[in-house]
């Protein structure tokens, strides 16, 4: 049975320069977030292709995953991954399913009746979305050559639980580049994005139909 894995939400960002830090005052930071906010609002719908690394103190060497993730914000997102351990993701806002073909197994999460992990969803999508990302964390913005880097750390006692810090890198035209994420246990997720594209995307993209012969289970209960 695979583990749920908040943190792969955060996995929408990639690639950063060499280049001296220059630290953006408060209003400037605020300034950056408005733009991000306008064009997220005029062009919610994100797609890109991702390369993960995923460092755990129980491993040796970092998991390497590698996939395409689809998003419309704020609270819709699929995420396929490749490879020898292939897997589905798609959360509709309302329900969460985290599909195995390897192992015809479907892990399904009812976000409605789970409200904790329906507002830690959220509170770790406005990292992305960045329409209530002042309600959960505290930001600090640095210019470095022609990108943006925007550190988010949490401001509430139950956000801190899950999250020690997200570190978000933006290029010239505000497209998410690269997403460094720290968990409050000590695992950390490099996440990089090439080929992304602000196109419309079909709410088909985030209807899953269970395949037949399909084990399913809810880890959390009904």
């Amino acid at each position: 049975m695979k583990a749920l894995r908040i943190p792969l939400l955060l996995a929408i960002l990639s690639v950063s320069p060499l280049a001296l830090a220059s630290p953006l005052s408060q209003s400037e930071t605020e300034e950056l977030v408005n733009r991000i906010e306008a064009l997220h609002a005029a062009k919610p719908s994100l797609q890109a292709n991702f390369r993960e690394e995923r460092h755990m103190a129980m491993l040796k060497n970092p998991v390497v995953n590698e996939g395409k993730v689809w998003c419309t914000l704020p609270d819709k997102i699929r995420r396929e991954i490749g490879g020898n351990t292939p897997s589905t993701t798609v959360i509709d806002g309302k329900k969460m399913v985290i599909y195995y073909p390897n192992f015809k197994e479907e892990e399904l999460y009812d976000l409605e009746r789970r409200p904790v992990l329906k507002d830690s969803l959220e509170a770790l999508t406005a990292g992305l979305d960045f329409q209530k990302v002042y309600n959960f964390y505290n930001i600090q913005a640095t210019r470095e050559g022609s990108v943006y880097r925007i550190v988010l750390t949490p401001r509430t006692p139950t956000l801190r639980r899950v999250v020690k810090s997200v570190v978000l890198t933006v290029d010239p035209s505000l497209a998410p580049t690269e997403v460094d994420f720290e968990s409050a246990r000590g695992e950390k997720i490099s996440t990089t994005y090439s080929n992304v594209r602000r196109e419309a995307i079909p709410e088909s993209m985030f209807q899953f139909s269970t395949p037949p012969g399909t084990n399913v289970t809810k880890p959390l209960g009904s």
